[in-house]
């Protein structure tokens, strides 16, 4: 008997992120010009969208049914992360749909597009439903006739009506729901049947979220396609299905159930493929195997009869194994498989998994129509045992499948990243976890595990373009009612080289927003500061440290923001970390924003609060030097639905911060504190505003801001230094920064207890 797993990455939540997918390959990058002419019609004054927790393009926390918390990215192609520490799962499919993004827990997939509508697991309409979304889910549920409607685990029935009721769950009771939807596996299990037949919860014919539209009326004639789905021995299954059009993905990219080795599914003429995923338990519902099947070539003719397909698990006779030069035990992975159509246009389906999950694939050949993307990221940890915990952060890219699925690479063909952490003593011995994932054409994934003592080294495959995200510590009993408060920094993609050692201390003081100064490579947040196809936008974000290119948020801040244009109030809203303005006027204009975030109810002592005030001009000029390059998505250039317009760098003021003689808790034990400041304008990969800087000023207050005293400042050119006399152990300070430059652009920034005094 096989004893269910566990995570063995536990208290310190490990994090899954997975590419989003079904983005055309356009949406990826902004073409590398300036913008000469919106070609919007004038407005006189823009349409104002702030941009936070839950709006469009942006970055929120969400949960699950299951309990699983969510985080979905930014941008075109951001991924999605997945706490397994929150609700348990072991195992997630994920992929997109119609523009949606799908994250579908191992012990809800054999119930997923039946009796459990997908709208319980689409975290891109969760995350449009924050900050509520992250407190309760309110369901919709259909029982059978003569069945009395019964709650089922987890959730709480507001209103019943016959066979019909409404109910919610919360981040809590999703993991009573979960365990209940092991419990219906197990017991299928045990009367041997395949998971996902017998009767759910008593007589439960359909949940979904509450308010779930009726599908969309199609455009094109439609045909019965049915697919035949066969689990590992030949019999029957209920399947997962993601059903492509290989000739044109925007005709048809949908998810299909199987339901004993059935299902069909209207369709327009043409070639198809499928790719399946199916979750092998064990007794207990454990995820013990995946199974992820291609299969190309199914066509559906415009006249006469539409011979079905077969979806054969049986094929799937690949294991995907990795042996290293070092003892390493896999804890962690994501498998990919893309279909890209003629015109660029992606869709496919990914699988998150643990430790033990056995992940088998079907070989494929290089498609005749499109192409095929198959990406593989495999983490290994070290020993238990070993005097300098390590691991193995291993990626794999093909345009095919093929047979043999067996990697040992050599140490000397990998890359070495060492991090290191400056963390609040607030944080106690909470550990925070970090982790590195590849980028390719659709997207990145990655593994975060616990670092270790405080810092983690990772082995990563040279030659691949990396991303980091580290996941801040929560402050022990800071949020004895629901999830830890959640804080994610991230940095810039960057190709490295084998043999190659890149060494980053995360965290260092002050944590405190900025535009930054970026590689040409994804981020959190893509592009900052721009301006294209008549659309502008200011994304601050919430989070930085003394790294010029970390980005971050933190899930538990709250704070207020205004946008000024050309000095006039234009919006003020709570809880946002930027603004999208749509169809702004020709000609030059000043653009304004104040954020205040305020993070002390996460527990934190240090960067309680941080208020910046930006001034950035708008020249309404093209202008070469300030083209943001085609590996940057352009937030506004998206907005207007013309990803590959041409997109401008704002000249947008950001500092950058050097605090020094500061511990690894971010606290100084010297009576006087010296300050290297730098000051500068966005940019990516080099591109951006070069305007010179023409002053910066330091002032400091011991008294919760009631007053204020400029610090000795020397420097010039956007370099400066600004000392200041330490107050007794345990005092406040509050550090503020003011800076201009030739453009008349500005900035003021004030930190509330940037640091600690020792």
């Amino acid at each position: 008997m096989i004893s269910r797993r566990s995570r063995t990455v536990s208290a310190a939540a490990a994090l899954f992120t997975a590419v989003a997918l079904g983005v055309p390959a356009a949406a990826q990058a902004a073409a590398p010009a300036p913008p000469a002419g919106s070609g919007a019609t004038p407005a006189a004054a823009p349409t104002v969208t702030p941009v936070g927790a839950g709006t469009a393009g942006s970055a929120a926390a969400v949960t699950l049914p299951t309990g699983d918390r969510v985080v979905v990215g930014t941008g075109a192609n951001p991924g999605v992360a997945v706490d397994s520490g929150s609700g348990g799962s072991d195992a997630f499919a994920n992929f997109t749909v119609g523009g949606d993004r799908y994250v579908v827990p191992s012990e809800a997939a054999p119930y997923a597009g039946r009796q459990l509508g997908l709208s319980l697991f689409d975290v891109t309409k969760l995350a449009a439903a924050a900050p509520d979304a992250a407190a309760h889910i309110p369901v919709q549920l259909q029982f059978a006739a003569g069945v009395t409607p019964t709650a089922p685990a987890g959730v709480t029935l507001t209103s019943v009506s016959g066979q019909n009721a409404t109910g919610y769950l919360t981040p809590g009771s999703g993991k009573a729901f979960a365990q209940a939807l092991r419990d219906s596996i197990k017991a299928d299990l045990a009367a041997g049947k395949p998971a996902g037949t017998g009767a759910l919860f008593g007589g439960l014919t359909s949940m979904a979220a509450l308010g779930t539209s009726a599908p969309v009326q199609p455009h094109y004639p439609l045909h019965i396609l049915q697919l035949n789905t066969l689990d590992g021995t030949g019999a029957p299954s209920n399947t997962l299905v993601i059903l492509i059009d290989t000739d044109n993905v925007r005709v048809f990219d949908g998810q299909v159930a199987s339901y004993q080795g059935i299902a069909k599914v209207a369709v327009p003429a043409g070639n198809y493929a499928a790719i399946s995923i199916d979750f092998i338990y064990n007794d207990q519902a454990g995820t013990v195997r995946t199974n992820f099947v291609s299969e190309d070539g199914i066509t559906v003719p415009a006249t006469g009869p539409v011979p079905p397909a077969t979806i054969d698990e049986r094929t799937a006779t690949s294991p995907i194994t990795f042996t290293t030069q070092k003892p390493s035990t896999e804890v962690a992975g994501t498998v990919q498989i893309i279909r890209v159509d003629p015109n660029g246009v992606a869709g496919g389906l990914g699988t998150l998994t643990g430790p033990g999950d056995s992940v088998y694939v079907s070989p494929e050949a290089k498609p005749a129509t499109g192409a095929l993307n198959y990406s593989v990221d495999w983490v290994g940890q070290s020993p238990a045992t070993a005097a300098s915990p390590y691991r193995y952060n291993l990626g794999v890219i093909a345009d095919q499948i093929s047979a043999n699925q067996s990697y040992a690479p050599t140490d000397s063909s990998l890359a070495t990243l060492h991090h290191t952490f400056s963390l609040d003593p607030a944080f106690g011995t909470n550990l925070p976890s970090v982790g590195s994932g590849f980028v390719d054409p659709y997207g990145y994934g990655l593994t975060m595990l616990p670092a270790t003592g405080g810092s983690a080294t990772e082995y990563v495959t040279g030659g691949l373009d990396w991303l980091t995200q580290a996941a801040l510590p929560a402050v022990p009993n800071s949020s004895p009612t629901g999830p830890p408060a959640f804080a994610l920094l991230g940095d810039d993609a960057r190709t490295l080289t084998a043999g190659q050692s890149v060494t980053r201390n995360w965290g260092q003081a002050p944590i405190a927003p900025n535009f930054g100064q970026h590689t040409a490579g994804p981020n959190l947040f893509n592009c900052q500061a721009c301006v294209g196809a008549g659309n502008l936008n200011v994304t601050l974000g919430m989070l930085g440290d003394s790294n010029r290119d970390t980005s971050g948020l933190d899930f538990g801040a709250a704070g207020s923001s205004q946008l000024y244009w050309n000095g006039t109030l234009v919006s003020s809203d709570t809880n946002h970390f930027g603004y999208t303005l749509q169809n702004i006027p020709a000609g030059p204009a000043t653009v304004r924003t104040v954020f205040d975030f305020d993070r002390s109810a996460t527990g934190i002592s240090q960067s309680t609060k941080t208020h910046t005030d930006v001034t950035i001009p708008y020249s309404g000029q093209s202008d070469p030097r300030l083209a943001l390059p085609s590996t940057v998505p352009c937030v506004p250039a998206e907005a207007a639905g013309t990803p590959a317009a041409p997109c401008q760098i704002l000249p947008a003021l950001t500092l950058n911060y050097q605090l020094n003689g500061l511990d690894n808790r971010d606290t100084s034990h010297s009576p006087v504190q010296t300050l290297l400041l730098s000051v500068g304008h966005v940019s990516y990969g080099g591109y951006g505003s070069h305007a010179a800087i023409d002053s910066a000023k330091v002032s400091v207050s011991y008294d919760n801001g009631a007053t204020w005293k400029d610090v000795p400042t020397y420097g010039f050119a956007g370099t400066y230094a600004a000392y200041w006399a330490n107050p007794k152990a345990g005092s406040p300070v509050e550090l503020r920064v003011t800076a201009t430059d030739r453009l008349g652009g500005s900035i003021t920034q004030t930190v509330t207890n940037p640091y600690t005094v020792g």
